[in-house]
């Protein structure tokens, strides 16, 4: 990655703290980081689903979902009231958040499986997914689709920037 687009990108994420602070309250929050990081210089993801897996529970939930082709507002934090009704009018947002399921085991076969069945459901082709560590013993997963020119740089900064869901409340 050269210089100046290494530089828009920390300066990006250095943004999205700011944002995240700022906006605590905000019951969506995590839908605004999602699409913040997928819309973003970090990705270019066209399709990204967030859950949370609660292994204690036996549960995984979906929080989030981002379709690029259903979005078309770029500065999501200057526009809530918009970007809130689009995420609500968002299919792919709904279909993400109704998903409710039972757990899987961090690092089993099972998981795979299952993230290959989720990315089916909602139709996610070639995916690609990260799991990592939030609070309380929890995983978070994205599954995504990424454009096929840029898989390199969304493997290479996705997975850290992902932490930043890990700031947001679930409702």
């Amino acid at each position: 990655m050269c210089q100046a687009a290494e530089g828009t990108l920390l300066q990006h994420l250095g943004n999205l703290r700011k944002m995240i602070v700022h906006h605590h309250e905000l019951e969506n929050l995590s839908e605004f980081v999602l699409h913040d990081l997928c819309n973003g210089p970090c990705c270019n993801v066209s399709k990204a689903a967030y859950f949370i897996n609660n292994p204690d529970f036996n549960v995984l939930k979906g929080i989030a979902g981002y379709n690029k082709q259903e979005l078309h507002l770029s500065d999501s934090w200057n526009h809530q009231k918009q970007f809130i009704a689009s995420m609500r009018n968002s299919a792919f947002n709904q279909k993400v958040r109704n998903r409710l399921q039972e757990s899987f085991a961090k690092g089993e076969i099972s998981e795979q499986y299952l993230i290959r069945k989720l990315a089916d459901y909602l139709e996610i082709e070639n995916p690609s997914y990260h799991i990592w560590n939030l609070k309380h013993a929890n995983h978070g997963l994205l599954i995504y689709e990424s454009l096929p020119d840029q898989v390199a740089h969304v493997q290479k900064h996705l997975h850290d920037s992902l932490y930043y869901l890990s700031f947001c409340p679930v409702f």
